[in-house]
């Protein structure tokens, strides 16, 4: 087994190892302060969360291998048990991008159904993708697993076993994150809820 000339010098820069450190904690940093906003969210409005659901705390979690590439999440608000998934998460990912998710699957989907078709026009022409994957834990944004969202895709809200509505954000826009995080967040909600 031989290492490449490249491979070799990596092995060999410790630079990059310790700058990746220091990006992962600012991200880390981001990530906290994009939650405190959601929070400011939360508390304005007068949306009923799902019974359960985490509105004190969110979740940062990290790892180095989605697709071979460290990731960084928030989840919040977010409620993941056996029988419903109503979560918020909010995902950096090296390299690629940063984005934002509504994750709905079980008794939060079949809940929240009916009032996405009706409201899906709210998030029409906002750059809003769809989850059509085969599996709710994938968030990369190849046509086999999101695809921008359309009004013909009420046929499949109406029949998919899991919903995932997506945005992204371009890495070199990382101060945005904060804002463009609780935007959808503010655009998401009341599309969830029935018109009275």
């Amino acid at each position: 087994m031989q290492l490449t000339e490249k491979e070799l010098l990596i092995l060999q820069d410790t630079d990059f190892l310790l700058t990746k450190a220091t990006v992962l904690e600012k991200i880390n940093t981001l990530l906290r302060q994009t939650r405190e906003e959601l929070k400011g969210c939360v508390e304005n409005s007068n949306f009923s969360f799902p019974d359960g659901t985490d509105l004190l705390n969110g979740k940062i979690s990290k790892g180095e291998n989605y697709k071979n590439l460290p990731y960084m999440v928030l989840d919040y608000p977010a409620l993941f048990t056996t029988k419903t998934v109503f979560a918020y998460r909010t995902m950096f990912w090296w390299g690629n991008f940063f984005s934002a998710t509504l994750h709905l699957e079980g008794i939060a989907l079949n809940y929240y159904r009916n009032s996405i078709t009706i409201n899906l026009n709210k998030l029409l022409e906002k750059d809003v993708y769809i989850g059509v994957g085969d599996t709710p834990w994938q968030y990369h944004y190849e046509k086999d697993n999101y695809i921008p969202l359309t009004e013909n895709h009420k046929y499949f809200i109406n029949n998919c076993k899991f919903l995932k509505l997506s945005k992204k954000l371009e890495l070199k826009k990382w101060n945005d994150v904060p804002e463009f995080s609780t935007n959808f967040f503010e655009l998401i909600l009341p599309v969830l809820k029935l018109r009275k």
